[in-house]
């Protein structure tokens, strides 16, 4: 008993984030830690040499220490979720293993996605993984598509690769599946992350680089030096130099060009001290006439950008766009490029311009900035909005509708109700603590706002605000008040699938009747329309269709059922009305002392009355009478109690069981247990235990014991439709297995522990010292003649945490020997 105690709790601890490991004596070798299965896999240490072995005993052998886990919860989260978002590419979370002296990739659930049939695999890259066998190299895709072995091989543009065969490099295409170049070159060089990828590639032949196409047509001769930088895949070579001096080579026209740079596509040289700008033709552009041209806010932090370049003249500033044109003469002090929208400032005055040069808006002594300017490095999101700055305020110019707000506010953000990525924008400016919320047209939505947020539940067009105080609804889609400000609060309030707002008034102290009743509420729909005209003091969810309503007119309370699918409602004519977790009747009462039960479907109340003191209060009354008292429904029954004990009544109001019982308790499926004392003392420390249907008939009579503890456990006693049975022998607890559908012994009244494993679908046995496995029908799976059993589990038995795999092959000792044992009862064999 002592050693099962120790390692299956162990187990339990351990086996929950990782696998456990035992210095535990295996197959009589000393220095082996082998660790119960976990969803097909066991990890085994050997004298520091660690594997895996899966159900059929083949060894698993990883190849190198890894970040990613082999059979890790975490790891295989991960893993699934490349797979589903990215179903083209290969995963990054996997690993090599070996077997044998081949090498092949698993994923850490343990799917195979590459045979051990190589001796090397590289996994670096998504696109592809490289495969090495026999000193020979090839490229295999997600598809599982090969290309041909080859003594080197590289990626270029996913359907042409540079190949090196017989010492010399070539172009390989994959979808003719043939070497496609006439000669062999002695490199190649291609800019890999050049966007849609480029019409030619970079060549060395006779020690000197060119260019050529894929139709290895040679676009710029071979007479330079080349370093991989700089890569483009325009009409510029940016990467060669010639007797070790740097160059642009303009690839149509092969001419060569010194001391130059290229933004944005031109070519910008200097020539006479004066800068100018060559095209992608190799034409000039801008004529020799500038200090400097340069790249558009160069040097914020901002990260804006436009299409265009920012020229000097004379100290002045002026913009041209990439074929040349020019938008601005430099006659600015300053100029920002935000998309197609120019900002330009000059002496006192700045101006915003679009892209021909029209001025939008100007404003003297003031700026004019991108709404979004606080963002680092994110751009305008394609919004054409400004912040207009003048002296401490900021307003707001919109682009597109010409829209102006003069400035009077201490500060404007862009604002997100929920999702901070998404489409839909506002902004909030503020002042004095209150704020005004305009959308991307420049709407004035909502002013003089305390507060404004989205609903956490609700749909994304409505939001919540606050003014002077008070709570209202606006609905951001019409771009219409829904609810005026007059409530404390708003949530929203689901009844099966559909969703209301609820609006809630704190009451004053003086009209409360007591310390629960300090609100009311009124419900609307989602379009704003009030469902009920009265207040309402409760709300109760039936069913997926029907809602209990509590109402309060002129100081009197009333109740109605609303049915969501027709939205009529029925009063109900009684002083209270309570749910009593049944979706066929409610608990009415015209005295609040005693009740009846109502069927909702037939309108009708149903025979019998009921005291109310669990339902009003909470607990039973400590001197019962004759009156029963009515329990919550569970499922189609509910108990009922008095001075004779517990019974049973059903959604009827027929009484299945009358009081009978010292201690009774709810169904679980079929069946309920039920129990009376030895004696008179309703407090004792054992009890008979029984169990019964739903007739009232017996399936197992008052003849099995229960410890007094066991009264707050009672559901861990049921096992789907079998039931745990216990007696106690000379002071000692003894445990079998019924049957709750036949009435019959499946296990014998004689093991020491009965617990329930792995979601219930097995039973772990405990007779004296020894320990077996058998399913929910008592059939014997491991014959209860082992000292020890282990297995992957969480850390608390019945949990519903637990692991869901098989526990086989599990994991055994006797003897001296630990083991994996098979379902079938076979030992299972280390496959080399």
């Amino acid at each position: 008993m002592k050693r099962f105690i120790v390692y299956f709790l162990v187990t339990f601890v351990i086996a929950s984030s990782a696998q456990a490991q035992f210095d535990i004596p295996s197959n009589g070798s000393e220095g082996v830690r082998m660790a119960p299965f976990r969803n097909g896999f066991a990890k085994i240490t050997d004298n520091g040499h660690v594997y895996f072995i899966d159900t059929s005993g083949d060894k698993i052998e990883l190849l190198e220490t890894s970040s990613v886990g082999f059979n890790d919860a975490y790891a295989v989260q991960d893993y699934e979720r490349e797979m589903a978002t990215y179903p083209n590419l290969f995963p990054k979370t996997a690993l090599k293993y070996r077997k044998g002296d081949k090498v092949g990739v698993i994923s850490p659930r343990g799917d195979v996605l590459l045979h051990p049939e190589y001796d090397d695999v590289d996994t670096q890259f998504r696109q592809f993984w490289k495969v090495t066998r026999d000193g020979k190299i090839s490229l295999v895709f997600p598809d599982k598509t090969f290309l041909p072995f080859f003594e080197d091989i590289g990626y270029l543009d996913g359907q042409y690769f540079d190949v090196k065969q017989d010492g010399k490099w070539n172009l390989f295409s994959k979808s003719q599946n043939r070497i496609v170049t006439s000669g062999g070159y002695e490199a190649f060089d291609y800019c890999g992350g050049c966007g849609s990828g480029s019409p030619y590639l970079y060549a060395q032949k006779g020690g000197k680089w060119g260019v050529i196409d894929w139709n290895e047509k040679i676009l710029v001769p071979f007479e330079y030096e080349h370093t991989h930088h700089s890569m483009r895949s325009d009409n510029w070579v940016r990467s060669f130099s010639k007797e070790g001096q740097p160059l642009i080579v303009h690839i149509p026209t092969k001419k060569e060009f010194r001391d130059a740079e290229v933004l944005m596509g031109l070519l910008v040289i200097k020539k006479d001290n004066l800068y100018g700008a060559y095209g992608q033709d190799g034409e000039p552009r801008v004529p020799f006439e500038f200090e400097k041209i340069e790249l558009p806010n160069e040097n914020s932090f901002l990260g804006y950008s436009g299409e265009y370049l920012i020229t000097t003249k004379q100290r002045k500033k002026g913009v041209i766009d990439l074929l040349g044109k020019e938008i601005l003469p430099p006659l600015y002090d300053d100029v920002k490029i935000y998309d197609d929208y120019l900002v330009v400032k000059r002496q006192h005055n700045t101006y915003l311009l679009n892209k021909e040069g029209k001025i939008l808006f100007e404003i003297e002594n003031g700026e004019i900035v991108h709404a979004n300017e606080y963002f680092y490095s994110s751009g305008s999101k394609g919004m054409s909005i400004f912040k207009i700055k003048k002296r401490a305020f900021y307003g707001l110019y919109f682009a597109e509708t010409g829209v102006y707000v003069a400035p009077e506010y201490y500060d404007i953000q862009f604002f997100d109700f929920k999702d901070e990525d998404s489409q839909q924008k506002y902004l909030l400016a503020e002042k004095n603590k209150l704020s005004s919320l305009f959308d991307t047209t420049g709407r004035l939505l909502l002013e003089n706002l305390e507060g404004v947020s989205g609903f956490y539940n609700g749909p994304e067009n409505l939001v919540q605000y606050v003014k002077n105080g008070q709570a209202g609804v606006y609905d951001l889609q019409s771009k219409k008040e829904l609810i005026p400000a007059m409530y404390d609060r708003f949530e929203i309030w689901k009844c099966g699938d559909r969703s209301f707002l609820k609006a809630n008034l704190r009451m004053p102290e003086s009209e409360a009747s007591d310390d629960f009743d300090t609100q009311r509420s009124h419900l609307y729909d989602l379009k704003g329309k009030k469902v009920l005209e009265a207040d309402i003091a409760r709300l109760d969810t039936i069913d997926t269709k029907r809602c209990l309503i509590k109402v309060v007119e002129q100081n009197k309370s009333k109740y109605v059922l609303l049915d969501m699918d027709n939205m009529r409602f029925e009063t109900l004519k009684y002083k209270a009305v309570y749910r009593i977790n049944s979706t066929k009747v409610v608990l009415v009462s015209n005295d609040d002392k005693v009740g009846k039960l109502y069927d909702m479907a037939a309108n009708k109340e149903l025979k019998g009355t009921y005291g109310l003191d669990f339902v009003t209060q909470g607990y039973l009354p400590q001197n019962p009478g004759r009156e029963l008292v009515i329990l919550p429904f569970k499922g189609d029954m509910a108990l009922i109690y008095n001075e004779k004990g517990y019974g049973y009544i059903n959604e009827a109001g027929k009484v299945i069981v009358p009081p009978t019982y010292l201690w009774a308790f709810d169904f679980v499926g079929e069946g309920a247990m039920v129990c009376q004392s030895e004696g008179e003392d309703g407090y004792s420390h054992n009890f008979k235990m029984g169990f019964i249907d739903k007739k009232g008939d017996v399936i197992f009579p008052l003849e099995y014991d229960l410890i007094n503890s066991g009264l707050n456990h009672y559901e861990s006693y049921f096992l789907g439709n079998s039931v745990v049975l216990s007696k106690i022998d000379q002071y000692r607890y003894q445990y079998g297995l019924g049957d709750l559908r036949t009435g019959k012994e499946l296990l014998p009244v004689t093991y020491t522990q009965i617990r329930s494993i792995q979601n219930g679908n097995y039973l772990l046995l405990q007779k004296d010292n020894k320990f077996g496995i058998a399913d929910l029908k008592g059939k014997i799976i491991v014959s209860v003649d082992f000292d020890e059993i282990l297995f992957d589990a969480p850390s608390y038995f019945d949990s519903n945490m637990e692991a869901t795999g098989d526990i086989f092959p599990l994991l055994v000792y006797r003897d001296g020997v630990w083991k994996y044992i098979q379902k079938n009862g076979v030992f299972l064999s280390i496959v080399e």
